[in-house]
């Protein structure tokens, strides 16, 4: 059987009530896989979204029901707050899966964005790491880094892009190896809202194309 990856609602509008009032609604759609390795991807998915539902009780609504009571006690317009956590799927093959995930939570005072990207095996079932896309030993940190100060200059020189002042030393810091999705023609590794640039950037993205010799490239699974 072919390997086939389409989109599933696993949380379909869960609704969060204070005095019978929604402040806080989500919704959830994750990627759902027919195939050889469809049983541990579900387990992944289904565990990401149980995640999210987590996140949403536990963290995001006693801050939604604080706002709620505060609301209220001023007289003010009631919060509505909502999370959605989706999926953009940027490289399928017979053996390669690549997608990333977003969280965007809007309704509150700061509009927040989390990413998370996964490139899958699909012959093993395996999630696959930065380094099984370049030859071995390859420095993947300071190439990724590299390309994404030249990026930054590039993009600073035709004013298209604000970063912070010291842009180069949080580079380093919050540079994290799993950060990273797959697409036609380049990988593509991010950084955290707010962790280089201001909100205005959202997630900040950098790309390094394809090198049959150099790397990156489509890892051989």
């Amino acid at each position: 059987m072919s390997d086939r990856l389409s989109m599933h609602p696993y949380v379909d509008d869960l609704s969060l009530c204070a005095d019978e009032i929604p402040i806080l609604t989500a919704c959830a759609q994750l990627p759902r896989l027919t195939g050889r390795c469809s049983r541990r991807f579900e387990r992944y998915y289904g565990a990401l979204a149980e995640s999210f539902v987590r996140f949403c009780r536990v963290k995001l609504f006693p801050s939604a029901e604080s706002e709620y009571r505060k609301a209220l006690s001023n007289a003010a317009p009631l919060p509505q707050w909502h999370a959605e956590l989706t999926t953009a799927i940027t490289f399928h093959s017979d053996r390669l899966a690549s997608l990333h995930t977003d969280v965007t939570l809007t309704g509150m005072p700061q509009r927040q964005l989390y990413r998370r990207g996964d490139t899958w095996d699909l012959r093993r079932g395996l999630l696959l790491s930065l380094q099984d896309c370049f030859p071995p030993h390859t420095p993947c940190r300071r190439r990724l880094i590299d390309a994404a100060e030249t990026q930054i200059r590039a993009q600073q020189a035709q004013g298209i892009s604000l970063y912070c002042d010291d842009w180069r030393s949080r580079l380093h810091r919050a540079f994290d190896a799993h950060r990273f999705y797959l697409t036609e023609d380049a990988l593509c590794f991010f950084y955290p809202m707010y962790a280089i640039a201001p909100a205005v950037e959202g997630i900040p993205t950098f790309s390094l194309p394809y090198d049959a010799e150099k790397g990156p490239f489509l890892p051989k699974t």
